[in-house]
């Protein structure tokens, strides 16, 4: 097919796609057992690479995944999978295991080799009409927990996720807004949500499940700052949506994307505001850099 890769990084080497496998008893496949980046690639630069290969190592951290390749391993796996199939604007999945066990079971003892999967697609960003009307959304009936450990870390087991997603496509809308277990907001299906208003952001804080995006983090410590805008970080009601003067969203793969209409309700006016705009040129020249 026109468009997709011929090589993909697995384990240790480049395979042709067509002869790439992986054990079926692989953890990763059986029980979900291991985490995933997604990471933006534009003129041949891996984009927050830095950030996305330090949250993987956070994650291994704490589920207990241990002997996974260092930075400087996987991001030379990458780059040689962006090459392979001549890619210099992509989307590349970073796919981590627990890998394949000794005996069946949730036990992971003794420790398997971890498998890694290193899969390249063209990707020259969203369409721009997407960033001018925005994107619509609706609230979705899958509850996001607040209390796992899974929450925030980029588990494989994405279920809850898949599930809000398909809601929203039933729905007609481009994504899933999910509250946690308390009826608070808590983030998209594959985004982190952010609302405005005056010169104060809002976002839902860690312990509302969130997951520490990497341009989320990128816009509370840099981006906010340089406009001249508050960040805070705090539980966010749904009723706060129906205040905002505009909402976005915020991912590797989107930046920053205006979130315009929630449950067939405006956000603001309606359209992308100034201050989604404004983050999305800074953040254009943080990656022009």
């Amino acid at each position: 097919m026109v468009g997709q890769a011929k090589f993909l990084w697995v384990n240790d080497r480049l395979v042709p796609v067509e002869e790439a496998a992986l054990d079926p008893r692989d953890r990763g496949f059986t029980l979900g057992d291991g985490l995933f980046e997604t990471i933006r690639v534009r003129g041949g630069r891996l984009l927050l690479v830095d950030l996305h290969l330090a949250r993987l190592r956070a994650g291994a951290g704490q589920i207990g995944l241990s002997r996974v390749p260092d930075g400087e391993t996987l991001s030379g796996a990458i780059r040689m999978t962006l090459e392979a199939n001549g890619l210099s604007d992509a989307a590349v999945r970073l796919t981590v295991s627990r890998g394949v066990p000794a005996n069946r079971g949730l036990s992971s003892k003794p420790e398997p080799t971890p498998s890694l999967v290193v899969h390249a697609q063209p990707f020259a960003g969203y369409p721009a009409e997407l960033y001018s009307r925005g994107m619509r959304a609706a609230i979705s009936s899958i509850p996001r927990n607040e209390r796992s450990p899974l929450a925030r870390i980029k588990a494989l087991s994405y279920l809850d996720n898949v599930l809000a997603r398909r809601e929203a496509d039933a729905s007609g809308v481009d994504e899933a807004l999910m509250l946690n277990t308390a009826g608070h907001l808590a983030c998209a299906s594959a985004a982190n949500l952010f609302l405005a208003r005056g010169e104060t952001l809002l976002t839902p804080d860690p312990e509302s499940g969130v997951l520490p995006g990497t341009v989320r983090g990128l816009v509370l410590a840099e981006l906010a700052p340089q406009m001249g805008l508050t960040a805070v970080e705090r539980t966010v009601r749904t009723e706060e949506l129906a205040t905002a003067d505009e909402a976005f969203l915020t991912s590797a793969l989107l930046g920053v994307m205006p979130l315009t209409e929630v449950d067939g309700l405006p956000v603001g006016t309606g359209g992308p505001g100034p201050i989604s705009s404004g983050l999305r040129a800074e953040l254009e020249e943080v990656f022009s850099q």
